[in-house]
């Protein structure tokens, strides 16, 4: 019994240390031969969605055709992507990083209803899909192109659709990294109407900090972090469109009743507050509402310059007394992305590629950015090994 003891001994430590042997072997194997996933782009691909409502207004009780409408009400879903496609670092021979170039798919689909109580309910659609170039020098500037072609279309009426082209073309110098300034140029149906007005924008304070923004014509902001999770804004921006309204409730215009279809623009300007919850890196959403003033809604013929350059000529429009709005979001984020951590160059380059949409004026928020000091001790282990490069694993 004594020996078979020792035997059995001896066999439960061998296979207990060949079991060792093996999970070693085994995790060894693991390490080397297990690709590491390095990030390809900086940007996170993204999905938002944005709903917006102001309330109901009565219209001029004098003029025939607001006589005829009656009351002016809004409410307009918006959904879009953005998407990183190419990006290309530039090293020195010291393998120091100088420069990058960035290209990003953009697309999106926005649905707006209009009511007016004297006629049936319109809803006009716009879809799009475009892209944007962003060039770093490494340095101090960054170049921005967006070119966003789109339709537009009363739904319901195929004959309405109408493709447009909005674009803009910007300069970014990063003086300090509490000043920048952007010029440039846009092309943009925002205002209810066709408008190619220069960019100019200038920005105060460090973009992961309380900064103010103007950026003309697009928006004022003030923004103030909340710490990590919470950011809130003051903001002013404008907000509209330009669509082809199919006429079948012969809204009369002089002969313009003739027109089976009529341009049809809306505009605001906004004064609100806005909060954004950051409750994971790849999840946000935000709440905001205020004031909106300077409504006006205009319809302009389409059977006259139909190729126009600049600005359409209305038949008809109405200044609409102000009122208050609401709006709300989400926000997903999927991927890794390369390091931006104190990073200013790409700081102003996120900011650019959020701030920035020819077509729908839609802000997904800054959440990619950093706000405050983070404690290497507190990052998850995949967040180190995206800092490394994978020329440094070999």
């Amino acid at each position: 019994m004594g020996s078979r003891k020792l035997v059995g001994i001896f066999l439960l430590g061998f296979v207990l240390h060949f079991t060792k042997l093996l999970a070693i072997d085994t995790d060894s194997a693991k390490f080397i031969y297990k690709p590491v996933k390095v990030p390809k782009h900086y940007f996170n691909k993204t999905i938002y969605l944005d709903f917006y409502a102001p309330n109901k207004r009565q219209l001029d009780t004098v003029n025939l055709v607001s006589r005829k409408l009656k009351s002016y009400q809004l409410s307009q879903l918006t959904m879009g992507f953005n998407l990183p496609l190419f990006t290309k670092d530039i090293y020195n021979k010291d393998s120091t990083l100088i420069k990058n170039f960035h290209f990003l798919l953009t697309g999106g689909f926005t649905s707006t209803r209009v009511d007016f109580a004297g006629i049936k309910p319109h809803t006009f659609t716009k879809t799009y899909i475009g892209f944007r170039g962003l060039y770093n020098n490494g340095k101090k500037s960054l170049f921005f192109v967006e070119v966003a072609p789109f339709i537009t279309e009363d739904k319901g009426n195929s004959s309405t659709a109408k493709l447009r082209l909005s674009t803009t073309l910007l300069y970014n110098c990063s003086v300090t990294e509490a000043f920048a300034f952007r010029v440039g140029f846009t092309r943009s149906f925002l205002l209810g109407n066709l408008f190619n007005l220069p960019y100019i924008g200038i920005r105060v304070g460090k973009l992961n900090k309380v900064n103010f923004s103007l950026q003309f014509p697009r928006s004022i902001t003030l923004n103030i972090p909340c710490g990590k999770y919470i950011r809130t804004s003051l903001y002013a921006q404008p907000q509209g469109g330009f669509y082809t309204f199919a006429n079948t409730d012969s809204v009369r215009l002089g002969s313009i009743y003739e027109n089976k279809t009529l341009f049809f623009g809306r505009s605001e300007f906004l004064l609100g507050t806005r909060v954004d919850i950051l409750p994971t890196k790849h999840f946000s959403f935000y709440l905001s509402g205020g004031l909106t003033t300077r409504n006006k809604i205009e319809f302009f013929p389409t059977s006259k310059k139909s190729n126009v350059v600049y600005r359409y000529n209305n038949y008809y429009q109405e200044k609409i007394k102000g009122g208050i709005f609401i709006n709300f979001g989400l926000v997903f984020r999927f991927g890794k992305t390369k390091s931006i951590y104190n990073n200013l160059q790409m700081y102003n380059a996120i900011d650019l590629n959020n701030g920035i949409n020819s077509v729908d004026n839609v802000h997904p928020g800054n959440s990619q950015i950093p706000t405050g000091k983070e404690k290497m001790g507190n990052n998850k282990t995949d967040d180190v090994i995206d800092l490394i490069e994978a020329k440094d694993l070999y």
